[in-house]
C-alpha cells in the first residue's frame, strides 16, 4: 500500500471517528428533547425556548460525563470532575423547573367526561353549563394546555367536536337554547389617556371560527381574562369548540383574540 493510500485511509478513519463522536455528543440531548416534546408535551414555542435549551444543555452534560469516565485520567480526577458536572446538572435541572413553557396534550378517550370534570374544578362556581350536550359527533378530542412561568401557571381546556352537516345544525340549535352569550363590551384591564378602561368586543373571528364568550350566571365578566368559557363555531368545517380558561394571576389582556390564541393555546392546534 502506498503512502498516499495510507494517508487517505487515516483521513477516512479520522472522519469516521469524528462522526461517531459527534453522534455520541448529540444523542443524550436529542433523546431528552424528544421526550420533552412527545411525552411531556412541551411545545417548541418562543416561551418554551429557554426550557428546551436548558434540557439540551443537560443532555450535553450527560455526554461530557460519559466521555470523562472513558478517558485515561486517574480515578481520583474522574471522580472529582464527575461530581462537578453532576452539581452543574442538578443546578440546570433546578432552574429548568422555573423556565417558561407551554405543555400540550391531546386525549380522545373519554374526552367529554374529562372536559366536564376539569371545568367544574377550573371555573367553580361558573360551571353550571356542565354536563355538556354535544350531540352526535363525527369525532371529539380534548386538548389541554398549561403555561408555566416561575410560580405562575395558567390552564385551558379545549373540547373540539366535528360533525356531519346535519348533526352540526342540530348542535348549533341546541347550543342556542342552552347558552347565554355576552353582548356587552369586555374590559381588558388597560386604561387609555382619558383614564377610561379600554374595551373589546365579546366575540372574535379567527380564520373560519367565530368565538363568543358566555355570560356567567352572576353577570360579572369584569375579569374575564382570569377565567372564562367560550364557544367556537365553524360553519365551513362543521366544528364546535368549547374552551375553558383559568389564570387567577392574569391582570390584563390585549384583546379577546389575544387571549384565545396566546393564553388558551388555540394557535397551537393548527386546525
Amino acid at each position: 500500500m502506498s503512502q498516499t493510500d495510507r494517508s487517505r485511509n487515516a483521513e477516512t478513519g479520522n472522519l469516521s471517528g469524528s462522526a461517531v463522536k459527534l453522534m455520541i455528543w448529540c444523542l443524550p440531548a436529542t433523546v431528552l428533547l424528544l421526550i420533552s416534546v412527545f411525552l411531556i408535551g412541551i411545545i417548541p414555542s418562543r416561551t418554551s425556548l429557554a426550557s428546551l435549551v436548558m434540557i439540551a444543555a443537560m443532555g450535553l452534560i450527560i455526554t461530557r460525563v460519559i466521555f470523562l469516565l472513558r478517558s485515561p485520567r486517574k480515578i481520583g480526577v474522574k471522580a472529582a470532575l464527575s461530581v462537578v458536572w453532576l452539581v452543574i446538572f442538578v443546578v440546570a435541572g433546578f432552574f429548568n423547573i422555573f423556565m417558561p413553557r407551554v405543555i400540550h396534550h391531546v386525549m380522545k378517550a373519554d374526552a367529554q367526561s374529562r372536559f366536564e370534570a376539569d371545568i367544574r374544578y377550573m371555573l367553580l362556581p361558573r360551571s353550571d353549563f356542565a354536563p355538556m350536550e354535544v350531540g352526535t359527533t363525527e369525532s371529539i378530542e380534548l386538548h389541554t394546555f398549561s403555561r408555566t412561568a416561575l410560580i405562575f401557571e395558567s390552564s385551558s381546556r379545549i373540547l373540539l367536536c366535528r360533525y356531519h352537516a346535519e348533526e352540526y345544525e342540530k348542535a348549533i340549535a341546541s347550543m342556542a337554547e342552552r347558552f347565554r352569550f355576552r353582548t356587552e363590551p369586555l374590559g381588558t384591564g388597560y386604561y387609555g389617556d382619558d383614564h377610561a378602561e379600554i374595551t373589546d368586543d365579546p366575540y372574535a373571528v379567527i380564520a373560519d371560527g367565530c368565538f363568543r364568550i358566555l355570560a356567567p350566571g352572576d353577570g360579572d365578566d369584569s375579569d374575564f381574562y382570569k377565567g372564562c368559557f367560550l364557544v367556537m363555531t365553524n360553519d365551513i368545517k362543521h366544528q364546535i369548540g368549547y374552551i375553558a380558561f383559568s389564570d387567577p394571576d392574569l391582570d390584563v389582556t390585549e384583546s379577546l383574540e389575544y387571549l384565545i390564541n396566546e393564553e388558551c393555546g388555540w394557535k397551537y392546534l393548527h386546525l
